[in-house]
């Protein structure tokens, strides 16, 4: 990181995409998983008893791990 700026320097984010063009299918999965867990908390919120629009509010403004 440019300490004067505090930007990404052009080799550090050449690094960067680096990294994620060799994780991407990694991060694809973990994208996969991730939905999955918030549509489970979703429909564990309707089948709780809160209102499609509730449970959705709460996906919406609270982190799917707590």
């Amino acid at each position: 990181m440019d300490k004067t700026n505090g930007k990404m320097t052009s080799v550090e984010f050449e690094m960067a995409l680096d990294y994620l063009k060799d994780n991407l299918p990694y991060i694809i999965k973990q994208q996969t998983v991730n939905a999955k867990v918030i549509k489970s908390k979703y429909d564990s919120l309707i089948a709780e008893g809160f209102s499609e629009k509730q449970a959705l509010e709460i996906v919406k403004t609270r982190p799917v791990i707590e």
